[in-house]
Parts: structure tokens; C-alpha cells; sequence
């Protein structure tokens, strides 16, 4: 036996070695180009996990051997009488397709560890709105859009309209009443407010017409009839005949019409046609309209409807004086002390300031709406003071208060801040600050804020004065001021100069004025300069504008008294020249003023080359 095992191989071992081996050589075959096989059917692949699929893959191999398939690629998994099987397209891909998820924003809070900055979220912006502050019902008292109210102040002309208007009662109401008076004297308020009584208590049919939107006699008449009577259906051609059936009817009528027609000198650009006969029509006997004129015009009636006059018609008279400085006190201090209670201090304006703003008003124009004007311009620089003062002092508050413990974070991801961070916001910090002040406590309206307000309004201040002056007027303060800047410059470089000298050198006579004046003017020839008395007249006009004032006392303004010299008779020149004048504006000032019509000559003057 151990010759047969260790020895030569025998012919019937040899024999059975070679059955099976093909069998496995074929079976590892068969695998490999099942695996690689593109047209597999997707279902013999779950037969390959069964159990029993070796041995169902070896039966099918010995059958193939026997008889081998004419097609290379034909399923394994599958019988001989489908040998004739069409490929199927695999819809499983090769390859993974790394885009073929979307990606997904994560819901929780992303932390960025190690950063100290913040990555913020986009978060909607909000709506800044206007922090409203009590000065608010300030502003709207002094508004043009403001009830007037009881008028204060016009007692008589109130009595007067009253007394005309008591004829609407009467068999006999026709009349003409002409009300005139400068801009903001209470006209249209006055006429709307005691008709408005009348209209009320009795059986009246009023129209109401500002002439500044009619365009045509024909649109007055068609706005006339839309108010009173309501017709429609008329030609425009019946227009003017239908209004004056129904001012003049031929019948008994018990009807009365008052119409009030306001800014009526804008019909005169029109048709003054149709302006007489209104006039006419309310001025005869059997009409039944009662017209009431508004303009600002005084003697409208007699420059441009002199055939009233010629007739014996004339309208009654009505005039509106402009209002006084007690009166626009009392209106002004009335309104603000509907504010607060009986016998509590002024809110927002302070009484002396109040005092100034009609002492200004009544002396320039006299206008109530300028004076509202003036004291809302003047509430609004102190509310503006006051949040600036309450946003400094918040910034103060935010420098000085001590660092937060809490670490650097990000804000959640929200639409907008959450209301515990919103609330510590400076913008939330200074609306809080703000909701503190009330009418008691609210800052108030001073003379210095006042004084600002007005100087801008009148139109008085340096500026302003300086913007009126013409080409040689300017060029004449432009002289001033280069002669004064060059003694300045000589005054600091000589030190020993006496005092009195130097007075001298500062303040500079009309003659040396006037000579500095032709040669700086007829330097390159950029300026034909005055004459002697035409300069005096200019330096003239300078110091009624305050712009030049006399220097007197020791700056040498009086010169000694002495006889005219023969040298002042050839030169042309008086004692009148011998004064000495200096300059009240400043040259940043004057510097701004400099524009338009020669600014380059005007500069070239000031800069004072000439004089080097």
C-alpha cells in the first residue's frame, strides 16, 4: 500500500482526474462571465443567491458542453427554447451619481467653533418708521391744514359781516359787500365762518367759489348753478341767461342765494364782463343774491369796475387791517394753552419768545400764517435738539456700561430679531427715551431758537444783504476789506508803531478808501471805477445796509476840525471824506457772497494784489 500510494500514478486514477477536471475548470469560467456580463437579466441574479444555484449552473454547463449555443451573450439563468431573448437595456447605473440627492439646509443652528466673528443669516429688512415725539401736537396746531377755530382778534369786522348778512332775512336781500386786506388777516375764515351761522339758521342756498380754479366765464356760471340749483342737462350757451333768471326772477321768490367768491382780482385776467354782472345783479332792487368779494386789493372797485360808479352802485366796504402784535400774542398763547389745563405754564414756547415772534410778524407784514410758520420752523429745531441731546447721551450710556459676559454667538435663523435683543437696540433705547418727555416737561421754544427762525424768514440776515448788492457796491466792500487786511498785516509786522498811528492805519478814511478803490479797479483794467461822489453815495448806501459802519472815539473817526486847504479843492474831496469807516462783515462771508455777474474781478480785488 505504500508502493501504491507513494509510487506512479495508475491508468484508472488518471483517467478519473481528467472527468473532473473540466467540469471545474468550466465552472470557474462560467462564473467570471456571468459577473461580467452587461445584458444579465436582473432576475437571475437572485436565483444566483439561492442555495441549490451551483448546482443548477453545472447541469446547465454539461449541457452545453454537449451541445454548444450558437450565441455568445444568452442568459445562463434561462431554458434553451429561449435561446432567440432580446437584450434589455439595465436601468440600474453603472456609476453613482454624486448630484443625484439635493442637498438639504439643515434646521438646527450652525456653529462655526474657533471663529470670534459671526456669520449672520440674511433676515429681512424692517421698515424704519419715524420716532413721533410729543412736539407733534405742537406742529399740527401751527399747520396750514390746522381747524381754525374761533377766530381771535376781529370782533368789529365780525359785527360788520354780521350785520350785513342780517338782510338774507328781509323781503329785499339783495347786496354787495367787497372784504379786502393784506395775505393771512383772517379774511376767508372770517366770511366762511359767520355764513356758515347764517346758511344754518336759515332757509339760504349758498355757493362757495375760489376764482383761482374757474378758467372761463362759463365755467363760473356752470359752477354756480351746480351748487345752488343741481340742474343738469344745459346747454352751455342757457348758462349765463339761467343763472340770471334765478339771481332775478320776474316773480315773487322767496328764495335767497348768498354767494362768496374768493381771490375774485383772478376773474379780472379772465372776462371783467362777467365780474360786473354779478356786481350788478346783486346791486338791483328785485334780486334775490347776496354777493360777498374777497381780495386782497383795496380799492379794487373803484381802479377796475368804475362803471359801478357811474351807475350809483357801490358795493359796501370791508377792510382787514393786518393784525397787531397783541393780537397775534393772544392768538398764539391761546392755542397752546389748549394743551394743557386752566393755569399750567405755556407748553413748548416760552412766553418771551412768543413776544418776539409778534413784535417781528406785526412790524414786517402783519401775516397770522407767517407767524405759524415761524413758531412750527421753531418747534422743529427743538425737537431736533432734543434728540440729538437724547442720542449723545444714549451713546454715552453705551460706552460707559460694562462689557457682557455672554460669548460670541450667532443669532438664530429668523425673519427678523427677537424682541428681548430688539429692545436694546440704540434706535429702541432713543424711541424709549423720547416717549419720556410730555407737554409739562418738554424743552421750550427759546428767543435764541427764535432769532434764528426769524433772520431766515424776513430775509435780514448778513447774507441776505449781501446778495442785493450790486457789481460796484461790492467792489467798493471788496476794497474794504483788502485795505483793512493789508493794515492788519502791516500792524503785526511794524512793533514800533505807536498806538495812535496804528488806530490810523486800521480804520481807513473815504479818500484813502476811495483811492485804494481806483487801483485795485484799474489794475489790467478790469473795472472802470466811480467818481468821487458817485463812491460816497455807494459807501452811503453800505452803511444803511449795516454792512459799513463809522469808526469813532480814539479809532480817529473825527478828524480836527480845519479850513478846507487848497490841496482838498484840487482833489475834489470835503471833511466828509476825512471819516473813516470799517467793515461789519466778516471775509468768509463776504467771500460767499462773491458770485455771479464779476466774480472774477470782484475776487481779483478782495485778494488785494495790487496793494503788495
Amino acid at each position: 500500500m505504500a508502493r501504491s500510494t507513494l509510487g506512479k500514478r495508475t491508468r484508472s486514477s488518471k483517467e478519473n482526474d481528467v472527468v473532473d477536471l473540466p467540469a471545474k475548470r468550466q465552472k470557474r469560467q462560467t462564473r467570471s462571465s456571468v459577473i461580467n456580463d452587461e445584458n444579465t437579466d436582473p432576475a437571475a441574479i437572485a436565483i444566483r443567491n439561492k442555495p441549490n444555484y451551483e448546482e443548477t449552473t453545472t447541469e446547465i454547463v454539461e449541457e452545453s458542453l454537449a451541445k454548444p449555443s450558437p450565441s455568445k451573450h444568452v442568459d445562463d439563468a434561462k431554458p434553451r427554447e429561449q435561446a432567440d431573448y432580446t437584450p434589455i437595456t439595465p436601468t440600474t447605473p453603472r456609476f453613482r451619481d454624486a448630484l443625484a440627492r439635493v442637498p438639504v439646509t439643515p434646521r438646527h443652528r450652525v456653529m462655526s467653533a474657533g471663529r470670534v466673528s459671526k456669520r449672520l443669516t440674511p433676515q429681512t429688512p424692517l421698515t424704519p418708521t419715524a420716532v413721533q415725539t410729543v412736539y407733534h401736537h405742537a406742529r399740527q396746531l401751527f399747520s396750514r391744514s390746522a381747524d381754525p377755530g374761533q377766530l381771535i382778534g376781529r370782533d368789529d369786522e365780525r359785527r360788520q359781516l354780521k350785520a350785513f348778512l342780517q338782510r338774507c332775512s328781509t323781503s329785499t336781500p339783495s347786496g354787495c359787500l367787497y372784504v379786502s386786506g393784506p395775505p393771512g388777516t383772517g379774511k376767508s375764515a372770517m366770511v366762511n365762518e359767520v355764513t356758515q351761522e347764517v346758511v344754518d339758521k336759515k332757509t339760504v342756498k349758498k355757493a362757495y367759489i375760489n376764482c383761482m380754479s374757474i378758467k372761463s366765464s362759463k365755467d363760473l356760471y356752470a359752477t354756480l348753478l351746480d351748487q345752488i340749483c343741481h340742474e343738469a342737462e344745459i346747454s352751455e350757451d342757457d348758462v349765463a341767461t339761467t343763472v340770471q333768471k334765478l339771481f332775478m326772477p320776474r316773480r315773487k321768490s322767496t328764495e335767497v342765494y348768498l354767494v362768496v367768491l374768493d381771490e375774485i382780482d383772478h376773474i379780472l385776467t379772465l372776462d371783467l364782463e362777467s365780474l360786473y354782472r354779478l356786481f350788478e345783479w346783486s346791486l338791483q332792487k328785485s334780486s334775490r343774491l347776496v354777493l360777498v368779494g374777497i381780495a386782497n386789493a383795496l380799492d379794487l372797485t373803484d381802479r377796475f369796475l368804475p362803471r359801478l360808479k357811474s351807475r350809483n352802485l357801490k358795493p359796501e366796504l370791508l377792510p382787514f387791517l393786518p393784525y397787531s402784535a397783541a393780537q397775534i400774542k393772544t392768538i398764539i398763547t391761546t392755542r397752546l394753552q389748549s394743551l394743557v389745563p386752566e393755569g399750567s405754564p405755556l407748553p413748548f414756547v416760552h412766553p418771551a419768545a412768543i413776544e418776539l415772534c409778534s413784535r417781528k410778524v406785526s412790524s414786517q407784514t402783519g401775516d397770522l400764517r407767517k407767524a405759524f410758520e415761524i413758531c412750527r420752523r421753531a418747534v422743529d429745531l427743538v425737537e431736533m435738539e432734543t434728540k440729538q441731546k437724547h442720542e449723545a447721551e444714549i451713546k454715552e450710556k453705551i460706552l460707559l456700561s460694562t462689557p457682557s459676559r455672554k460669548p460670541l454667538g450667532e443669532n438664530a435663523n429668523l425673519s427678523s430679531p427677537s424682541k428681548r435683543l430688539s429692545d436694546k437696540t440704540p434706535s429702541a433705547m432713543l424711541a424709549a427715551s423720547l416717549k419720556t418727555l410730555t407737554v409739562e416737561n418738554a424743552p421750550r421754544v427759546s428767543i435764541s431758537h427764535l432769532n434764528k427762525i426769524t433772520a431766515a424768514a424776513f430775509s435780514n440776515g448778513t447774507n441776505q444783504r449781501l446778495k442785493t448788492l450790486n457789481l460796484q457796491q461790492k467792489a467798493a466792500l471788496c476794497s474794504l476789506m483788502a485795505l483793512e487786511k493789508r493794515n492788519r498785516a502791516s500792524r503785526t509786522s511794524s512793533v514800533l508803531t505807536t498806538p495812535s498811528k496804528s488806530s490810523h492805519t486800521i480804520a481807513p478814511s473815504v479818500k484813502s478808501l476811495y483811492d485804494t478803490y481806483c487801483l485795485l479797479c484799474t489794475r489790467d483794467s478790469v473795472l472802470h471805477p466811480l467818481s468821487s461822489s458817485e463812491f460816497r453815495e455807494v459807501v452811503g448806501s453800505l452803511e444803511t445796509l449795516s454792512l459799513v459802519s463809522a469808526v469813532d472815539g480814539k479809532t480817529g473817526s473825527l478828524a480836527m476840525l480845519q479850513t478846507p486847504s487848497k490841496r482838498g479843492k484840487r482833489s475834489g474831496f470835503s471833511l466828509a471824506d476825512e471819516k473813516k469807516v470799517a467793515s461789519c462783515v466778516g471775509e468768509k462771508e463776504l467771500e460767499q457772497a462773491v458770485e455771479g455777474l464779476g466774480v472774477d474781478i470782484l475776487r481779483s480785488i478782495l485778494s488785494g494784489e495790487a496793494l503788495d
